[in-house]
């Protein structure tokens, strides 16, 4: 049963401004106008980034983010501009640059810990830690002490940041990938064929939870 493989929400977003709250079994959706990113905090909020607004909960953070591209979010709010990480307080609207990076291309957070991806490179923000990950990363997610990408080049490759050692998951190619994200122990990714997929690293297996319809994915997150 597709009910007992998600004990969680899968948070998809769609390019027609939808977020769709999905467990494997039941779809409930809302439109928000110019929806362009969407990430769950740590205690279960949700952050949606639209039409240069920030909404946590659907209330809106104080300000103007016409300039922010992506979000991510675990014990805090991080945001992503084209050459930034700038953390966002969700009372206030304050923000702080916590990072500069040119050619910034994607967050993935975990717990209190931020990662920021630019041509390859993976930068642990606040700290010296930086990981090199061949083929073009193009979805990134991160939990449980690793951080995962999806390459242009097909490989679904792990990187423990402990030991900085790197390994490609056996499942395939995945340069399809719209979009990763990790959480029960299970990373989750959306691809342009309008599948959705579990992910057990440690098993090295894959489960489908959806066969078709998510062609139109943006964003995903997982909703603890």
């Amino acid at each position: 049963m597709l009910s007992r493989l998600l004990p969680l929400l899968l948070l998809v977003l769609t390019r027609d401004g939808a977020l769709h709250r999905f467990d494997g079994h039941h779809d409930t959706a809302a439109t928000i106008a110019r929806a362009a990113a969407v990430t769950a905090l740590g205690d279960g909020r949700v952050a949606v980034l639209a039409g240069g607004r920030i909404t946590v909960d659907g209330k809106a953070i104080a300000g103007r983010f016409d300039d922010v591209r992506g979000l991510a979010g675990g014990a805090l709010l991080w945001a992503r501009t084209d050459g930034a990480v700038v953390q966002i307080d969700v009372r206030t609207g304050k923000r702080a640059v916590v990072l500069a990076l040119p050619r910034l291309h994607r967050l993935a957070a975990d717990g209190n810990d931020v990662f920021a991806e630019a041509d390859g490179d993976v930068v642990h923000v606040g700290t010296t830690e930086r990981w090199k990950i061949a083929g073009q990363p193009i979805a990134l997610a991160a939990g449980d002490g690793k951080l995962w990408a999806a390459t242009k080049a097909g490989p679904l490759v792990e990187l423990d940041r402990a030991t900085g050692k790197e390994r490609t998951l056996p499942l395939g190619d995945w340069w399809g990938t719209l979009a990763l994200a990790y959480g029960d122990h299970a990373l989750y990714a959306v691809t342009v064929a309008g599948k959705l997929w579990r992910i057990d690293p440690g098993k090295n297996q894959k489960t489908i939870v959806a066969m078709d319809g998510w062609q139109g994915a943006i964003d995903l997150s997982v909703l603890r």
